[in-house]
């Protein structure tokens, strides 16, 4: 009898130990698998649910520490970061850092370190050089290896190494099976590399090489490349001194993008100047109007900002938000011609003795003008000339 309640004591409480376990965990509610869970969080990133993503990404390397997804799960929790917290760059390495370390013959340690050079490009140039190097140097076939040489000749470029800037460009433009986008870019920048080279070194054959390169861009399905290859020709040809054969390139490219204020502008002010360069002062003075006259706006300051605009919005919306962000408007390709054909005009007029039309543009020239720069100089010193021999005061 007492064996008989033992045995019955012991099957009330195994069956509560079941029942309560059946409740807790019901057969359908089975533990997610790695795939699941990668699948879940990647819905939720795309739903813009990061805190929940980022639950499940450390739940699947938790979980299945060894799962093919854990790799792609860690590079994803790096990306996650980039998202709730953009401005800690140096917090954005370390996660990036950590998908090389955890996984260094994954294919996402390589996209892991070229992040981390972009990311080393807001403030490290020198790492970030060091990054891209180091990612050709491991992963020279890789899909991101063209774009990594592309951003590694830009860092170049801005460090004034021409000769390392226009290999790599060359290396990107030759690159097989790469896009023709991607391809023409480079073979564009290539080409803006060596008439820089001309300027430092005064080399004319940079010229003819950039000439020759810039050319084959014409037959290009990209009219933003087109447009830049022309006008660089047209600028390398001035640069030659055939400056006949420069204004009508120019010209050529004034009509064929009309209808595009940016290199249109460039082109109208190209014409000005290289009939200015050739000596024709009373053909240069008209150019220079038309130039001015195709910006809006009545005032040289109201030019001047119109201009800013249509160069900009001529460019990338990347491109875009940093010069927004940092002000850096150097960064657009004659970003100043406004300014710069009112002197140059003025200066013409000076030429020409025609002193009471050339004051005024100076005098409103050197009003609107931040002090320190250069052209405000130049018209400063172009203004007192003008009153000196008007005889009236060098103010």
């Amino acid at each position: 009898m007492v064996k008989t309640a033992y045995r019955y004591t012991w099957l009330c409480v195994t069956l509560a130990i079941v029942t309560a376990f059946l409740v807790l965990h019901p057969p359908g509610a089975q533990a997610a698998d790695d795939t699941t869970l990668w699948e879940d969080a990647c819905a939720k990133i795309d739903a813009g649910e990061l805190a929940g993503a980022t639950v499940l990404l450390n739940q699947l390397l938790e979980e299945y520490p060894d799962s093919p997804k854990a790799p792609a799960a860690q590079l994803k929790l790096a990306y996650v970061k980039i998202k709730t917290n953009p401005e800690s760059t140096a917090e954005i390495v370390d996660a990036f850092s950590l998908v090389r370390t955890k996984y260094p013959a994954s294919g996402e340690a390589a996209e892991a370190l070229a992040r981390i050079g972009y990311l080393h490009c807001r403030s490290d140039k020198a790492r970030a050089v060091s990054d891209f190097a180091g990612f050709l140097l491991s992963y020279p076939k890789h899909r991101l290896a063209p774009h990594v040489e592309q951003s590694l000749a830009r860092l170049y470029l801005r460090q004034g190494e021409l000769d390392r800037a226009e290999q790599a460009f060359d290396n990107v433009k030759d690159t097989p099976g790469i896009s023709a986008a991607l391809a023409d870019e480079a073979a564009l920048q290539s080409g803006f590399v060596k008439i820089m080279k001309f300027y430092k070194s005064k080399d004319k054959s940079h010229l003819t090489a950039a000439i020759d390169a810039l050319g084959k861009l014409g037959s290009s399905s990209r009219m933003n490349v087109r447009a830049r290859a022309d006008l660089g020709v047209a600028e390398a040809t001035l640069l030659l001194r055939n400056r006949e054969e420069a204004h009508a390139k120019y010209a050529a490219a004034a009509e064929t993008y009309s209808g595009q204020p940016y290199f249109r502008g460039i082109a109208l002010y190209g014409t000005a100047f290289s009939s200015q360069e050739a000596g024709k002062l009373d053909q240069a003075i008209d150019e220079y109007n038309a130039f001015l006259a195709a910006q809006s706006g009545s005032t040289l300051a109201e030019k001047d900002a119109a201009w800013k605009s249509v160069a900009l919005a001529s460019t990338s919306r990347r491109v875009q938000i940093s010069i927004e962000k940092a002000g850096n408007w150097r960064r657009l390709p004659g970003i100043e011609i406004v300014r710069r054909a009112v002197c140059n005009q003025a200066r013409c007029l000076y030429l020409w003795r025609r002193y009471d039309e050339a004051i005024p543009l100076l005098a409103e020239l050197v009003e609107c003008i931040p002090k320190g720069t250069e052209v405000r100089a130049e018209a400063t010193r172009l203004l007192a000339r003008c009153r000196n021999a008007k005889g009236g005061s060098p103010r």
